[in-house]
This record gives C-alpha cells, structure tokens and sequence, in this order.
C-alpha cells in the first residue's frame, strides 16, 4: 500500500522525495515541539497525587500547584497539533486528572472553611450546590478518595439544609409542620454545638403556635432530648397534657387514637371494641435497611431504583446486584408517562420530561426480583402496620418535605419536587426514613404524612 505524507510544500511517496514548487528538497523530522511540555505537565500533575493511581491527593496539593499545573495545560493545549495520538491520549489523561485535583482541592477547602474544627457551619448563606456537584464527581471518579471526606460531606449538606428550615421556620407565619421540620433537621446534625445553637431559634417560633400546639411541641422536644426548649414550653402547656406516662407513648396514643377508625384497633396499639387480643404494632420498631447512594452511582435522578433496591437487599432480594446493574431493568416509558414507566434517564436532568416512575410501572418490575405490593392510598398507619410486619415501605413524597411544586404534563398533573424515599420504621412521633439522597434520619410524623399525602403512592417490600 502506498503512503504518503504532506509536510507543507513537500509530499513523500514511498520513499521519493517530491519537491513542491519553489521548495527546497530536504529529509522530513517528525514534529516532537510539544514532547517536553506534556512530559513537565505529566510529571506536575503526578505531583498533585500521592500515589502512581491517582487515588488520592499529596498532601502538598495546594492553590498554588493547581495554577502552575493549569498554566502548564494551556501551554501544551496550544502545541497539541504537534502531539503523536499517543502524546493526545496522555494529555487528555492530564487533563482529566488535573480537573479531579481541582475538584479534590475545592471540597477539602469547602469543608475546611465552612466546618472547621467545631463542626459548626460557618455562613449560614452558603450555597451547596457547586460543593455536591464536585463530590458527586469525586464518588464516581475517586472513590477513595470520597469515601475518607463522605462524613464531613454528608454533614456540612445536613447542617446547610437544617438552617434553611430553620430559617423557614422563624420568618412569617407560625407553622407546626415547619417548625417539626427544622428540629427534625437540628437533630440529624446531631452535634452539640449546632443543636445549641439552633433549636433556641425555634422558641419564639413555638410561642406563637396556638396553646394546644405548643403541648406539643413540648411532647416533641422533650423526647428528642431538647431540654433548654421543652422546660419552657412545658410550663405553657395545657393541664391536659399526659403527664403521667412518657412524652413519647403520650404522643403515640395520642396520634393512634386520633387516626384510628371509630371501632377500630389503631396502628399503634391498643384493643378495639370487641376486646380482641390480635397483635397490634409496637409503639416503635426499626427494620435497619441499608443506605444505597444514587448520587454515588451517578444517578441524581435515580431515587425510585435506588430505594426500591434498598428494600430488596434488605428483604434479602436481588442481593447480588448494584445500583448500576438493578437501573439497567427500570421499565423506561418512551411516551415519558411515569405510570407506564420511567421517563428520560436517572443519570441527567431532562428539561420538559418529568423524571419518574409510579407504582402502577413500579409495582411489576420490582415484584420480579421480590415480593412487591401496590399499597398506594394507605394512610400514615397503613404504612406503620407494613413495617411492623417487616416490610420496608417505598414511597413517594416532596423532596425535603417542603410544599408540592405542580406542573402540567401531557400525561396529567406531577410534582416536580417529587422524591422516594424508604420508610423502615417508626415511633411515637417520629418516622425512619432510608434516604437515597440524604443518608438515614428520622421525621416526625406530622412532616413526613403532609408530604406523602400529596399523592399517596406507596408500595410494600415483602
């Protein structure tokens, strides 16, 4: 096969020197301008790690060393035309651990700043998104890495989000759900320093609920243990208030009975009309399910696959399979009807199509790896009565348990703040939730059903 090879005026053709017109005929060099600045490129990224793999970083990774490494890059980008495909693939490689470094730097530097020593957010402005975005990258591309800063990561985004409710709470008009919300969030924190410094914000608030809301908020804060709050609110509520049996069975007899119909045995306990003896759930019980990541698979929109998983790993089902292989059989609805199906993808935000799955798509395809059962339309005691059981609950709420955000869709009416979550247990006040975007947690029960209830969808893990 004959080759040839132009080099501006002078074209070889196997092994004949053809000279253009008006050039001089001379042996042709191959181009090697930009071997040595890939090879001090390569050698300063390398210096940015502290191992051969690029797992994880020196610890002389500093400001500093990423400028002078970035400037390095734009030099070769600029003689990337004189590189052998050989030299671009190792660029490339460059570049992208050159990107990881950054990213590496800005979260160390992130949760340095904002936490510091004492744990405590610094700038109650700070803005997360950037800083999940980044850590989001570093759980797919530096695991390692990821998995020494997750504790701190997973902190700094439960502190952001506890001060915004904290603030929602505080401003406007007195709200018992947000108010619930806010000290549910404090004490997920679950640091001193942060509870001390948080939950007094919500006195005033709770001061100006109406009296017999305040009894319970008293209930509700003395068995999370916040004492600085429930001695004062202990004092402005009503004689009626059970005094005489813990704050937590208190509360629980007094949801079960509020919500238990009339003749009925509540969810919580108790004996119905007739006097049967029949099992009845506990006053509190948690399955212990464990946590799966969507945002470590890469699947930001992946919350319906990775809770369901969650149930069925722990009902010992489909335990052999990631995240990864289990979002490879999700039912996708090419229509993007979520109750044929899930519409778009989990891994990318799709502008326009609504990005979910509903139980009645749901339902089948979990059912084929486990038991699974539609329960949508229970109420909160349904719920609780599946977990006594056994049974890990799916089910679908708003994200953050914040107000439902309508959109008109071609298939009906969704909630584009809409999330799914995993309910493995229970108490008097209180719901467990395995969160596939927030980790594990507890919510009080007044939050957690104003939530779900917008649509009801629900589905039984068995």
């Amino acid at each position: 096969m004959k080759m040839m090879v132009k080099t501006g005026g002078i074209i070889l053709v196997s092994g004949l020197l053809l000279a253009g017109c008006g050039n001089q005929a001379k042996a042709s060099t191959p181009k090697t301008a930009g071997q040595p600045q890939l090879t001090r490129l390569t050698k300063q990224v390398k210096n940015l790690y502290a191992d051969s793999k690029y797992e994880m970083p020196a610890k002389q990774l500093s400001e500093a060393a990423l400028t002078k490494a970035n400037t390095q890059k734009d030099k070769v980008y600029k003689l990337r035309g004189d590189l052998s495909k050989a030299q671009q693939k190792a660029f490339k490689v460059d570049q992208q651990q050159l990107q990881a470094a950054k990213k590496i730097f800005s979260v160390q530097d992130t949760l340095n700043t904002e936490l510091g020593d004492d744990q405590l957010l610094k700038d109650e402005g700070f803005k997360i998104q950037a800083f999940n975005n980044d850590f989001t990258y570093l759980q797919a591309h530096k695991a390692k890495f990821a998995a020494t800063i997750k504790d701190k990561a997973t902190l700094l985004d439960r502190e952001v989000k506890a001060v915004a409710l904290v603030k929602a709470a505080t401003t406007g008009d007195p709200d018992q759900t947000k108010i619930d919300q806010a000290r549910d969030a404090i004490n997920a924190v679950n640091v001193k320093a942060f509870k001390d410094k948080y939950l007094p914000k919500l006195d005033d608030a709770i001061k100006n609920l109406p009296k017999d809301q305040q009894a319970e908020q008293a209930k509700k804060q003395a068995a999370a243990g916040d004492s600085q709050l429930a001695a004062a609110q202990t004092a402005t509520s009503s004689s009626q208030t059970a005094s005489s049996q813990p704050a937590t069975t208190a509360a629980a007899s007094s949801t079960a009975n509020a919500s238990a119909p009339q003749g009925q045995t509540s969810s919580n306990g108790g004996s119905n009309n007739s006097g049967s003896s029949s099992a009845q759930p506990s006053a509190s019980k948690v399955l212990g399910v464990s946590f799966i990541s969507q945002e470590a698979a890469g699947a930001p929109e992946g919350c319906e696959a990775t809770s369901a998983l969650e149930a069925l790993h722990y009902k010992g089902h489909a335990t052999g399979m990631s995240l990864a292989s289990f979002l490879k059989t999700m039912p996708i609805a090419a229509n993007g009807n979520p109750y044929q199906g899930f519409g778009g993808t989990p891994y990318a935000v799709v502008d326009g199509v609504y990005q979910s799955i509903f139980p009645s798509a749901f339902t089948p395809w979990v059912a084929g790896f486990g038991g699974a059962s539609n329960i949508s339309g229970s109420s909160l005691d349904g719920i609780i009565s599946q977990i006594a059981a056994g049974n890990p609950v799916v089910a679908w709420v708003t994200l953050n348990y914040q107000g439902p955000q309508w959109h008109r869709y071609d298939w009906g009416n969704g909630i584009d703040n809409a999330h799914v979550v995993t309910v493995d247990g229970y108490n008097g006040d209180s719901m467990h939730i395995v969160d596939p975007e927030n980790g594990t947690y507890w919510i009080s029960k007044s939050a957690f059903n104003a939530a779900y209830s917008y649509m009801k969808f629900a589905v039984a893990i068995s």
